[in-house]
């Protein structure tokens, strides 16, 4: 046989590896033109090379090796027209998908730059917020346990679906009740507070579209700071100082406290560098 390749030899030339076109033999996607009946090596024809050519183009674009098979058996040209418009859709379905997330992606890295931003000159800030929805989760969570917090956020992760997993998203939030600003205002001892007390979780929709009715948080001026670290025995100290801060200079709060984590152990090994940022609704000064 004139210009045979060995199964080396095909493999190199079109830089695949040699169990690749072992594996296609043995499916019957691409057969050797002739098997030496003596030593059982396997030879291609030169003409086998454009067929795995076009085996590898197709494989680039998304085909299955059994949609490459089917490709590949009585073709003709109407045919195999009609199947790479029909792969078109597909390519287009996943280039709208990709560029969705690359704009999500964008967003949270947008978020996470201005947040550090934000508190450059100072670890308290008064920042306007539009409208945000929330779905909340019905059941309230104790902040002593830590266990029914994370599964507390997985289900609001599933509820809320899409594209993306909450990596590096500012989504995950809970209320601190207004009825316990004077007790926090009046202790120095939190460890009452973090025993007893119970909040509520709430995951923000920022990309999508929940089946899940949601609620509202009002747009306005929120006086927030911010701490680092998984602990709770670290936010108490930070809201009594806003707290502090809002009475001293005349701020008038008008609603409950929001804590929401800016940055997440997704990010960082570093634990105090997994940041919450607590936010308390005020009145404008007059």
């Amino acid at each position: 046989m004139q210009n045979k390749l060995s199964i080396g030899e095909m493999a190199k030339l079109r830089s695949v590896t040699v169990d690749t076109l072992r594996h296609y033999d043995k499916i019957g996607l691409l057969k050797p033109y002739h098997i030496d009946p003596d030593s059982g090596y396997r030879y291609y024809s030169i003409s086998q090379y454009e067929v795995l050519g076009t085996i590898k183009e197709l494989r680039r674009i998304g085909f299955s090796l059994e949609e490459i098979k089917q490709f590949l058996t009585d073709r003709n040209v109407k045919k195999s027209v009609q199947t790479l418009k029909e792969s078109m859709h597909t390519i287009q379905e996943k280039i709208n998908e990709l560029q969705n997330i690359h704009k999500i992606l964008m967003t949270r890295i947008d978020n996470i730059e201005h947040f550090t931003n934000s508190y450059k000159n100072s670890d308290i800030v008064i920042k306007q917020f539009k409208e945000r929805e929330y779905i909340r989760l019905d059941k309230p969570v104790n902040w002593s346990d830590k266990e029914n917090f994370y599964f507390g956020f997985l289900e609001l992760e599933n509820i809320i679906g899409g594209n993306l997993p909450v990596l590096a998203s500012n989504k995950f939030g809970d209320f601190i009740k207004k009825e316990y600003f004077d007790e926090i205002r009046q202790t120095s001892d939190f460890s009452h507070i973090l025993s007893t007390y119970e909040s509520q979780l709430f995951i923000l929709v920022q990309d999508e579209e929940p089946e899940q009715p949601t609620q509202k948080i009002e747009k306005g001026l929120y006086i927030c700071t911010y701490y680092g670290g998984l602990t709770q025995d670290k936010m108490l100290p930070k809201l009594k100082k806003l707290l502090h801060y809002c009475d001293t200079n005349g701020y008038t709060i008008i609603g409950d406290a929001l804590r929401i984590m800016q940055v997440d152990v997704s990010l960082t090994d570093q634990h105090d560098e997994a940041y919450y940022e607590i936010q308390i609704p005020i009145q404008e000064k007059i």
